[in-house]
């Protein structure tokens, strides 16, 4: 579990912010000791040491939270609010044993305040801010009520109402800062979240939904490096509709942009994971088969020719049907790839002149078709 949570980016943030506090607590508990050997903290050096001790148990429970992920368990994983608040009641208690020096800890004070400067909510400020109100006037009650040596109670309570003032303000001020990296998150994520569709919009057709000419060259590259290195081969799938233009003239636009959307769902569904569908431009697509030598890519070509042979579209046209011709051929170590698309183009116009529907293969440094197969 320890391990996992390390693992987590956002657990890791949420360690290191109180890895600071702790840091905090480590600087305080120094001066509080530089305070009790100058005689300004009214404790006996045991108190000090059953008194500092017992802080520390609570100082480390927040990070021990963290560390195990029981701090998931909790609204705000984060556990600002608690922090915060446990930090205020320690405050207020080694206030209430130093009067000579309370404004000095008040100002330090303030560090607990920037703590979560930017993560509570105008409610939880004025949480915080009214505990750290009350305490401190626990704490005058407390001096009164033990007859401790103060310099003027009425001074004492002008201060608590103007230290009541400024928590006021600085919750306003704090509360603002946290709208505003709120804001800044939420128009990130949506900053994100567009510039993933302007991406994915980059690199898919927009009628079809399948890859773009840019991306399946880019996949092309892709494979042509893998080729390169040896020992890795790949086949290339040249697709053309046939006789596309004629559904366009005798069903319409409408009926030929779902013929293409639907040719290109079902190409794609007979192919494997691991291959790659795009539609190359007009009524043409490609279909790169990764890790497949040529003989073994005619099996797969097949699948694609069946595919759009086997469409129904009797429920959208009558007697619209549609089949195509495919052009295979394979890439070979250090080949072009305009080499390598060119050989797959003129086998699928070889396809279209011996009768369309069918699969005509051509593979490298070989200018003679070899025998088809298909319909």
């Amino acid at each position: 579990m320890i391990f996992t949570t390390l693992k987590d980016p956002k657990q890791v943030l949420r360690l290191k912010r109180t890895a600071y506090a702790l840091i905090g607590y480590g600087i305080h508990t120094i001066i509080a000791w530089l305070l009790l050997r100058w005689h300004l903290l009214w404790l006996s050096p045991e108190q000090f040491m059953g008194l500092f001790s017992l802080f520390w148990l609570m100082h480390l429970v927040f990070p021990l939270l963290i560390i195990t992920g029981l701090n998931r368990r909790f609204k705000d994983p984060s556990l600002t609010l608690y922090q915060m608040s446990w930090a205020t009641l320690y405050e207020m208690t080694v206030i209430f044993f130093a009067p000579p020096v309370r404004m000095m800890l008040l100002m330090y004070y303030l560090v607990v305040v920037v703590f979560g400067a930017f993560r509570l909510r105008l409610a939880q400020f004025l949480f915080i801010s009214s505990l750290a109100l009350a305490s401190y006037g626990l704490v005058i009650f407390g001096w009164a009520y033990f007859q401790v040596t103060v310099q003027d109670l009425r001074l004492e309570v002008i201060q608590w109402v103007v230290f009541g003032l400024a928590m006021g303000i600085i919750s306003m001020l704090g509360a603002d800062l946290s709208n505003l990296r709120t804001t800044a998150n939420r128009q990130n994520q949506q900053l994100a979240h567009a510039l993933g569709k302007i991406e994915k919009l980059a690199i898919t057709d927009e009628l079809t939904g399948v890859w773009n000419r840019r991306q399946i060259m880019r996949i092309l590259q892709g494979q042509k490096a893998l080729v390169d290195r040896g020992g890795y081969r790949f086949a290339v799938c040249f697709l053309d509709l046939d006789h596309f233009k004629r559904v366009n003239d005798r069903y319409g636009h409408h009926v030929g942009d779902l013929v293409l959307r639907t040719v290109a769902s079902q190409a794609k569904g007979a192919l494997r994971e691991i291959d790659y569908f795009a539609r190359f431009g007009g009524e043409e697509f490609l279909a790169v088969l990764a890790n497949t030598s040529l003989p073994a890519s005619l099996p797969a070509a097949e699948r694609l020719r069946r595919a759009v042979e086997e469409i129904d579209f009797e429920g959208i046209a009558d007697g619209l049907h549609t089949t195509v011709s495919i052009g295979v051929t394979d890439c070979r170590f250090k080949e072009p790839l305009d080499i390598v698309l060119n050989r797959a183009d003129q086998a699928l116009y070889e396809a279209k002149r011996a009768g369309r529907n069918r699969i005509i293969s051509k593979p490298a440094h070989d200018t003679q078709a070899p025998a088809s197969a298909g319909a």
